[in-house]
C-alpha cells in the first residue's frame, strides 16, 4: 500500500512537471510570435477603427461599425493608443491571457476526465493556434469560452452556485469578445439548464436570466448595426449554413486550405490532391462522432462527456438557423465559430481515449497533429519574410505606389514605423491607382500591394522583379 501511495505521488509530480513544461514552451513561442510578428491585416483596421473614439462610442458602435471592432478588444487598443504605446507587442497582450485562461482550463478539464494532460499539445496546435498571437478577441473569447466549458463540466458533477456564476460570467466575456461566440454559449446554457431544471425558483436564476437577457440585448442592437454598415459583411447572404457557410468553412479549416492552394493552386494534379487530403480531413472528424459504445444508445445520460460534447457541437448550428431566419443574422465562418472546431477536437480526443487499447483510432489525432504542424511551418515561413516596415525602407529614395483594400493605410505604417517617407501615392483599387500609375509612368519604381492586385499591377508592367512579403503583400519592383 506505501508503495502504491508513492507511486501515484510520483506520478502525479511527473505530471505537474510535464504541464508546467508544456505551458511554458508555448507561452515561449506565442511571446516569440507576438514579438516578432508584422502588425496584421486586422490588428491594423481595428488600430484606424479605434483611433478617436470615446469609450461610449466603441460600446454603441456609432463610428467603428465594422465586424472588426471586437469590443473588448477595441476598448483595450483604445486604452494603449490613450497611454501612446506603439509597439504591437502591447496590442498582442490579450491574445496572451486568452491562451493563459486556455490552457489552465483544459488542463482542469483533462484531469476531470482522467485523460493525459499531454493531450493538451492536440487541443491547442489548430487552426486557432495563431490567434494566440494577435491582438484581436478571438483568443479571449476561446480562453473564456474553455473556462465556461470547464464550470459546466465542474456542475455537472458538484451543483454549487459558485459554478453557475463562473459558467455565466466566462461565457458573458467570450460573446462580448467575439459576437458569435453568443451561439456556443447558449448552447452551454442549454445544458446548464437541463442540470438546474429541479432548482430554477432559486433567487441565483433569475439574476443570471437578467443579465444573459441583458447580453442578448445588447448583441442583437450591436450585431445589426454591423451587418448593416460592413461592407465584407454585406453581400455575402448567399452564404449558406452548409454552402460556402459554417459546415464547409470547419472541414477547410482542419485541412488548411489556404497553406495548400497557396503552394499548388496552379497545378490541376495537385488539386486533386488537395480535394483528397480534405476528404481525409472530413473523414477524420466525422468518423469519431461514431465512436459510441452500445450501451449509450440504450441509456443518454446527461452527465456523460459525450452527451454534453455532442449537444454543444449540434446545438449552435440550431441557433444560427434561428438567428437567421427571425433577425436576418449572417452565417458565422472559420474563426468565428473557433468554439466548434475546439469542441470537435475536444470529442475526438475523448473518443480515442475511450478506445485506447485499439491503435485504429489514434488516427484522426495522428492525421490533425501532422496537418497542425505543417500549418504551423508555412505560418513560420511566412513570418521569415520582409515586413512593410524594411519595403518602405528599402524604397525610402524613390516614388512608391501602395495599394491596399481597408486594412493598413501610409499614416499609420508611417506613424508606427517612423518611416515618414513623403512620396508615397496610395490606392485602394487598381481602378483608382492605375490611371495615376499610367500618368506618372516615367517616375514609377516600386507598387506595394495585397495579392488580388498583383496581376492586375503586372498586366502593365511586363519588365517587373516581384519580392514576396510578410502576410501575402508583394512588393513589385519597376526595372529600368
Amino acid at each position: 500500500m506505501i508503495l502504491k501511495n508513492q507511486f501515484k505521488k510520483f506520478s502525479s509530480s511527473v505530471a505537474v512537471r510535464r504541464e508546467v513544461f508544456i505551458f511554458f514552451f508555448f507561452l515561449i513561442v506565442f511571446i516569440f510570435f507576438a514579438c516578432y510578428n508584422d502588425w496584421i491585416y486586422d490588428e491594423s483596421t481595428s488600430y484606424n477603427g479605434v483611433l478617436n473614439n470615446s469609450l461610449w462610442e466603441l460600446l454603441t458602435y456609432s463610428k467603428f461599425k465594422l465586424a472588426n471592432s471586437h469590443l473588448i478588444n477595441s476598448v483595450y487598443f483604445s486604452l494603449l493608443q490613450h497611454g501612446h504605446f506603439t509597439s504591437v507587442v502591447y496590442y498582442r497582450i490579450l491574445g496572451l491571457v486568452g491562451f493563459l485562461l486556455f490552457f489552465i482550463a483544459n488542463s482542469r478539464i483533462l484531469k476531470l476526465l482522467k485523460i493525459n494532460n499531454f493531450y493538451i499539445i492536440f487541443l491547442t496546435v489548430t487552426p486557432y493556434f495563431f490567434y494566440f498571437t494577435y491582438g484581436r478577441g478571438y483568443a479571449l473569447a476561446l480562453g473564456c469560452f474553455a473556462m465556461s466549458f470547464y464550470y459546466l463540466l465542474k456542475y455537472s458533477k458538484d451543483r454549487q452556485v459558485k459554478y453557475e456564476y463562473m459558467i455565466v460570467f466566462f461565457g458573458a466575456i467570450s460573446s462580448l469578445s467575439i459576437f458569435s461566440f453568443l451561439y456556443g454559449f447558449l448552447s452551454i446554457l442549454v445544458v446548464f439548464g437541463i442540470f438546474k431544471i429541479k432548482h430554477l425558483k432559486s433567487i441565483h436564476t433569475f439574476l443570471l436570466a437578467f443579465f444573459v437577457l441583458a447580453l442578448l440585448f445588447y448583441i442583437y442592437k450591436v450585431g445589426k448595426i454591423v451587418n448593416e454598415n460592413d461592407p465584407a459583411i454585406i453581400g455575402i447572404n448567399h452564404f449558406s449554413l452548409f454552402k460556402y457557410g459554417t459546415v464547409s468553412s470547419i472541414f477547410s479549416d482542419f485541412s488548411y486550405r489556404d497553406y495548400l492552394v497557396n503552394s499548388f493552386f496552379n497545378d490541376a494534379n495537385y488539386l486533386r490532391i488537395i480535394t483528397c487530403f480534405k476528404l481525409i480531413i472530413t473523414l477524420c472528424i466525422i468518423i469519431p462522432m461514431f465512436y459510441v459504445r452500445k450501451i449509450n444508445f440504450r441509456k443518454i445520460d446527461p452527465t456523460n462527456i459525450k452527451t454534453i460534447l455532442v449537444l454543444l457541437i449540434f446545438l449552435p448550428f440550431l441557433f444560427m438557423a434561428a438567428a437567421n431566419i427571425f433577425a436576418h443574422a449572417l452565417y458565422p465562418l472559420t474563426r468565428a465559430v473557433f468554439y466548434l472546431h475546439y469542441l470537435i477536437l475536444l470529442f475526438i480526443l475523448v473518443s480515442t481515449v475511450t478506445y485506447s487499447k485499439k491503435i485504429i483510432f489514434y488516427i484522426p489525432v495522428i492525421i490533425i497533429c501532422l496537418t497542425s504542424l505543417v500549418y504551423s511551418f508555412y505560418a513560420y515561413c511566412d513570418l521569415s519574410r520582409p515586413t512593410i516596415k524594411e519595403a518602405l525602407v528599402a524604397t525610402k529614395n524613390h516614388p512608391l505606389y501602395v495599394l491596399f483594400t481597408n486594412d493598413k493605410s501610409v499614416g499609420l505604417i508611417n506613424n508606427l514605423y517612423g518611416i515618414n517617407k513623403k512620396n508615397i501615392t496610395e490606392g485602394r483599387s487598381t481602378q483608382n491607382i492605375i490611371p495615376l500609375l499610367q500618368k506618372d509612368s516615367s517616375a514609377i519604381r516600386y507598387i506595394i500591394c495585397w495579392p488580388e492586385y498583383k496581376d492586375s499591377c503586372l498586366v502593365y508592367f511586363k519588365n517587373t522583379r516581384i519580392y514576396k512579403y510578410r502576410d501575402g503583400y508583394s512588393l513589385i519592383e519597376i526595372l529600368r
